[in-house]
């Protein structure tokens, strides 16, 4: 048994030592690609993260300063201020829903270029 397998070693070693080195490169590509989604994923989340704070905090001030200024009455104001809050929670959960959508994600991941590229199935 050891005879036969030194002779397919002989025989077959550099070729599969060749398609060894092709595949290591491949997932070595795939890892540096995948790290670099993560690194561009990661700086999106903390520039989004920014955004939204500074966004935020201009968001209650200016109504802030329009609820001090303005002469209406208390429950005009809480009314125009109910009113504006579910404007705004309506508005929040239609960009969370879209940007949770599977199409989005399916977008973002190119998963339409990667079916595309498989061969067709028999």
């Amino acid at each position: 048994m050891k005879f036969i397998l030194g002779i397919i070693s002989a025989l077959f070693g550099r070729w599969i030592d060749r398609v060894l080195r092709s595949l290591k490169t491949e997932a070595a590509v795939v890892y540096v690609a995948g790290v670099r989604k993560a690194r561009q994923a990661f700086i999106a989340l903390l520039g989004l993260a920014l955004f939204l704070l500074l966004a935020l905090s201009g968001f209650v001030l200016i109504h802030v300063a329009l609820f001090a200024w303005l002469p209406w009455s208390l429950p005009v104001k809480a009314l125009v201020l109910l009113i504006l809050g579910v404007l705004y929670l309506g508005a929040g959960l239609a960009v969370v829903i879209g940007l949770s959508s599977d199409r989005t994600w399916m977008r973002f991941a190119k998963v339409d270029q990667i079916l595309a590229a498989l061969p067709p199935r028999r």
